[in-house]
């Protein structure tokens, strides 16, 4: 039986470009866009802002473990030390790790590989030099295969830029087609051998998303992707983010899907639901009133993110700001509580919105 995973390659290179803009934040980690403005910001009264004024932003220490490691596989990287890159990818591909927020050591491996996109075409070029000596080193490795794969991805999009498609010139639509194109083959040579890593699938899922794949097709990597490795949770808001109405989805698509993957034999269960939430909710205002997402699901499921992960501040301030949204008092307030004054600006956003939010919580006053 041929693999979903060779013939979906096949299918993906028929299919015509459909997008809108640049995937934000596919990443495997908590974070998540910063929402738009909600109408309640405009009632922020002078004694909330007088608080706010002297509230400085904290950092997570989750997050702050994971920039120090991101940093030093980064300084492997920059120094060519491939050796020292290939013993790390296997180490955390065979502990299967995470970090104290749930992601994926793995994953975080490669997200810190990523070039940022505002740099020049020549740091692009450097870097895709980098990693074709990396694979010429290690021409077995599938660590290579993946980062070089992760690489081309990020370099379509470069080429592509962010705006809607009508914004795109042709010839960033045509390097934006080569690039995916490129990515795809080498993801191919990575799944042909024997060592399999699981941010294979993910950037599978990303090229799906920016070459159009049908129902079908996603279907099958969807499947092939859980069954290689069941409990990675960023297959699935990666496959909830191409539901959105902005993509490839229709009203309610985005939301059965996170329904279903919830409760699927093996997977991560209803905690699946509430990171698929807090993935998606800063493409709203309020995403419990303009979606059907299910706010007893996403608590249920906060509920136990929290219990496993007591100590990251990112996922107590999504859950603080989810209730909020719900309109949920008594879980809005048992959270702040536990924030107290720890204000987390990549959450928030700014330091009136978590007064405003927080107050609400304390007193049922807008």
């Amino acid at each position: 039986m041929k693999s979903p995973f060779l013939l979906l390659s096949f299918v993906a290179a028929t299919l015509l470009v459909a997008c809108h803009e640049k995937p934000s934040g596919e990443s495997h980690s908590d974070s998540s866009p910063g929402p738009r403005a909600s109408k309640t910001e405009e009632h922020i009264d002078p004694e909330e802002k007088a608080i706010a004024a002297k509230l400085a932003p904290v950092k997570d220490p989750v997050s702050q473990e994971i920039n120090a490691a991101n940093l030093k596989t980064r300084q492997n990287y920059n120094s060519r030390r491939f050796d020292d890159l290939e013993k790390q990818a296997a180490e955390l591909r065979a502990s299967k790790e995470t970090f104290g927020n749930g992601s994926w050591k793995i994953a975080q491996f490669h997200e810190s590989l990523e070039c940022d996109r505002k740099e020049p075409e020549s740091m692009w070029q450097l870097h895709d030099k980098i990693h074709q000596e990396w694979i010429a080193a290690k021409p077995d490795s599938v660590t290579a295969r993946v980062a070089y794969a992760q690489f081309l991805i990020s370099y379509a999009w470069h080429a592509r830029g962010s705006g809607y498609a009508d914004t795109v010139s042709e010839e960033g639509w045509r390097l934006f087609g080569e690039r995916l194109d490129a990515a795809l083959k080498v993801l191919v040579e990575a799944r042909a051998m024997k060592e399999k890593d699981p941010c294979l699938w993910l950037n599978t899922l990303t090229v799906a998303l920016g070459q159009g794949w049908d129902t079908a097709a996603y279907d099958k990597l969807m499947t092939e992707a859980h069954e290689a490795e069941p409990k990675f949770w960023g297959y699935d808001t990666s496959r909830a983010y191409s539901l959105l109405p902005r993509w490839h989805g229709e009203p309610g698509d985005w939301e059965a899907f996170a329904a279903q993957t919830s409760v699927r034999p093996e997977g991560l269960g209803i905690e699946l639901y509430a990171r698929i939430v807090f993935r998606l909710r800063g493409f709203y205002d309020n995403i419990f009133r303009e979606t059907k997402a299910s706010w007893p699901k996403t608590r249920e499921g906060l509920n136990v993110l929290l219990e496993k992960y007591p100590d990251s501040l990112s996922l107590l301030s999504e859950a603080a700001l989810l209730a909020t949204m719900a309109e949920d008092r008594p879980a809005a307030k048992a959270w702040f509580d536990k924030i107290g004054d720890r204000y987390l600006a990549g959450v928030f956003r700014n330091p009136e919105r978590f007064v405003h939010y927080r107050h609400w919580a304390e007193t049922g006053q807008w």
